[in-house]
């Protein structure tokens, strides 16, 4: 929201109504991060990413389809399976996934856990296809060398 800096909002829709003194923020009201999030509302009303990835994400080759069909075909006896939207992915394990994302940080892939035994994967929607594949052949790679330990 303010490019990396700490700031908070408060949405209200067309109803809502606080009372007074009934809201607080410790990251609201900072000149600093103000200045950067209204930085970032004109780059986001100007340059319109969202639109544009869509665009690219509709586009053959859809790049969440690249993602999920190559995650389904990984031959892995590690994958219990593998789940997801668009570029969001599970992939749900047999072993714990903590050595497979220390594995993948060393590689250069920064993924997450999603409990104890699903890897997840949310590139960025701006990720680029050549990009994408790099991530996936990591995946293959580190499971491979996993289920031969």
């Amino acid at each position: 929201m303010a490019g990396g800096l700490p700031m908070a909002a408060c949405l209200l829709g067309p109803r809502g109504v606080l009372p007074p003194a009934s809201h607080g923020s410790t990251f609201g009201g900072n000149p600093l991060a103000c200045a950067a999030s209204l930085a970032v509302l004109d780059a986001l009303t100007r340059d319109h990413p969202c639109r544009a990835a869509a665009r690219r994400c509709a586009a053959p080759p859809r790049l969440g389809d690249v993602l999920l069909g190559e995650l389904a075909a990984l031959r892995s006896p590690l994958v219990r399976e593998v789940r997801g939207l668009g570029l969001m992915a599970g992939v749900e394990l047999k072993v714990r996934v903590s050595p497979i994302l220390q594995r993948l940080q060393d590689r250069g892939i920064l993924a997450l856990p999603a409990g104890l035994t699903t890897l997840r994967l949310l590139p960025p929607l701006v990720i680029e296809e050549a990009d994408l594949h790099r991530v996936l052949a990591a995946v293959d790679a580190v499971l491979g060398e996993a289920a031969c330990h």
